[in-house]
């Protein structure tokens, strides 16, 4: 076989152009920042960095108001994350879970709540829970069929709407 190639080498030879000088202009050269040093972007609110201490301890405050009337749902979402971990739910739907969470508490802080997304969410979290209160799941337990049947009874009777 590589005696077939160089013999249709040998027939027609391949010929390459090479050019050793370039006529043409340059790309210019991007600027160059040299640092001398560690350097830290920091973006977004509420960012906090330690550096090169021996113990740190930091905190930070940061309360919302909750619209009028959308306090018991608050409560309930709340009570619903603390209670996650007890649930038989496996990672995917408990990350579904505290995303819909998160959505309704960010909108329930909001001057004038957006009753759809809240309606979306807590439907959505209603499905995740509704297997579990029905026992549908084996892993089920008793007591956390019951942390998620008082959720979804909780939470349909917190809605101000």
């Amino acid at each position: 076989m590589a005696r077939e190639i160089e013999r249709e080498f040998a027939k027609n030879p391949i010929r390459v152009p090479v050019e050793t000088e370039y006529d043409g202009v340059y790309p210019a050269v991007g600027s160059v920042t040299n640092y001398h040093g560690p350097v830290v972007t920091v973006t977004g609110d509420n960012a906090q960095i330690a550096w090169d201490n021996d113990t740190v301890n930091q905190g930070q405050n940061r309360s919302e108001q909750i619209a009028p009337g959308y306090e018991q749902l608050a409560a309930t979402l709340a009570e619903l994350l603390a209670s996650l971990p007890s649930l038989p739910l496996d990672d995917d739907d408990e990350a579904e879970v505290r995303t819909n969470v998160d959505t309704v508490l960010a909108e329930v802080v909001e001057e004038e709540p957006n009753q759809g997304r809240i309606k979306r969410g807590l439907t959505m979290i209603k499905g995740l829970l509704s297997p579990i209160a029905t026992s549908a799941i084996e892993a089920a337990s008793e007591e956390s069929a019951e942390i998620a049947r008082t959720v979804i009874q909780d939470l349909g009777s917190s809605l101000p709407f």
